[in-house]
């Protein structure tokens, strides 16, 4: 049996609440109730924690009533104060290219894929990608500045040429703060063409680390809830 830690279904029963949220605005112009919000919740939560197959991991003095009874606290919190603009997109996937910078040019054999929670527009069809996260604590300036998410986001949008300026894209995260008294933070964050060029770096030298089998432990807060950690550190 392998374990989940239960921060994965906490996460994507808050997401799946917001996405039917966005989606009924963007589809009919109309906020859907509070209780709709809720249910979309619960129901993902209880069936992504009721999975047998995995063994929930959790921090000290979290249970899952408690996480449960938190996240409709958290969508009763977002449906009161998220007031997106015009929206683009929800859940918008994109695939596009990166540079090879070691081999002669051209580009990588593999591409940077993913999903953007949801893309808005202004009445000036300028474009902002809007994040959610929740978090044990709010974001600090260190977190925001290196980010590599928003790095991503950014170098996306640019290439897909749907940035906010010709060479960079706004992103705000709307942050639920998991405290003992909820709060809803929003920031918001650009990156530059430098950044995209340290993100291409980057990228070029994992896989060229993948390549020559060097995988090396990269310790951070994300260990915390890591259900390969007991693995990672024993070896």
């Amino acid at each position: 049996m392998g374990d989940q830690a239960i921060a994965l279904p906490f996460g994507k029963g808050i997401h799946k609440g917001a996405e039917a949220y966005y989606r009924a605005l963007m589809e009919t112009g109309e906020i859907i109730p509070v209780d709709q919000v809720i249910e979309t919740f619960k129901t993902v939560f209880d069936k992504e924690t009721m999975n047998s197959e995995l063994k929930l991991t959790m921090k000290e003095g979290e249970t899952v009533g408690g996480l449960r009874e938190q996240g409709i606290e958290l969508m009763k919190l977002f449906h009161k104060e998220i007031r997106p603009q015009k929206i683009a997109a929800v859940e918008f996937p994109f695939t596009v290219s990166v540079p090879d910078i070691f081999n002669g040019g051209g580009d990588l054999p593999v591409h940077l894929i993913g999903f953007l929670d949801m893309v808005e527009r202004d009445q000036q069809n300028t474009y902002l990608v809007s994040e959610l996260k929740t978090s044990g604590q709010r974001f600090s300036s260190i977190r925001l500045e290196y980010d590599l998410q928003a790095t991503v986001y950014s170098y996306a949008m640019s290439r897909m040429r749907l940035a906010t300026t010709e060479n960079s894209c706004l992103i705000r995260y709307d942050v639920l703060v998991k405290t003992k008294r909820p709060a809803f933070e929003h920031y918001f964050v650009t990156r530059s063409e430098s950044d995209h060029k340290r993100l291409i770096h980057l990228i070029n030298m994992v896989l060229k680390a993948i390549e020559n089998r060097i995988f090396y432990r990269n310790s951070d807060w994300p260990c915390g809830d890591c259900q390969f950690k007991k693995a990672c550190f024993s070896s």
